[in-house]
């Protein structure tokens, strides 16, 4: 009954605690991130889920990313829908290959930079149909999606080992 509870509790609370840092780190180093044409944008967010993946049952994470895309789309976006189905999607193909890869810390690296490759590429293509960007394919690849994925990577880097052990902890593990 305890582990239920913490489970419960705790693991939004870590989900809501990444995604306001999401934010943070946005505003706190946005001189940084946003340095001439060259965007970063963290997405620490999508690291916890992807993480979290691994020790949370798929029904609660899909529950989980279903109610953080709402809240992710209203909070951050404006346009309701685009995260409502990417992070569920995430959880989805990291499940399926999960199921045939050895998740050890190098495999679940390269999970997070296909799964953010994935939904940075689709919101390149989402927004280029709305007409919200105009830059090009190679423009795209070089100033936004390469420093994207290497400030994630680094970011991946700082908060695997202790993520995991909150997550092991909170589960009972």
């Amino acid at each position: 009954m305890r582990e239920n509870w913490k489970t419960a509790t705790l693991i939004p609370l870590l989900l809501a605690f990444f995604f306001l840092l999401d934010g943070v780190l946005t505003v706190v180093f946005s001189e940084y991130f946003l340095e001439g044409t060259k965007v970063m944008t963290p997405r620490l967010i999508i690291l916890v889920l992807i993480l979290m993946s691994f020790y949370i049952p798929r029904s609660k994470m899909l529950v989980y990313s279903l109610l953080f895309g709402l809240i992710y789309d209203s909070y951050y976006v404006g346009i309701l829908g685009v995260y409502v189905l990417l992070f569920p999607l995430i959880i989805y193909l990291t499940e399926k290959l999960k199921k045939v890869l050895n998740p050890n810390p190098i495999v679940i690296g390269m999970m997070v930079i296909i799964n953010l490759s994935l939904i940075e590429t689709y919101l390149y293509l989402f927004y280029q149909v709305l007409g919200y960007t105009k830059i090009n394919w190679t423009t795209f690849l070089a100033d936004r999606l390469g420093p994207t994925l290497l400030l994630n990577l680094v970011l991946f880097i700082i908060v695997f080992y202790p993520l995991k052990k909150i997550i092991e902890r909170i589960q009972g593990e």
